[in-house]
């Protein structure tokens, strides 16, 4: 099934924003392993959330590539 271009680009932000909290994860990570005064529980808390929620924006950028989602312009 070919994508609309609105469809496209809807996508690509989507896997966009999903790479974006994936690295902002990995920066929180490396920033964290040299300190020694930090809250290990919380932090590992937060880097999960932040994977958590780049799986969910690679799960609509997929049903968007499945065709069950889709964007129209506004009427």
């Amino acid at each position: 099934m070919t994508l609309t271009k609105l469809n496209q680009q809807l996508r690509r932000e989507l896997i966009d924003l999903g790479c974006s909290l994936e690295q902002a994860a990995n920066d929180v990570l490396d920033i964290t392993k040299d300190c020694k005064d930090i809250d290990v529980a919380a932090v590992l808390k937060l880097i999960a959330k932040l994977y958590e929620d780049a799986d969910r924006l690679a799960a609509l950028a997929d049903e968007i590539r499945d065709g069950k989602v889709t964007r129209t312009k506004p009427e």
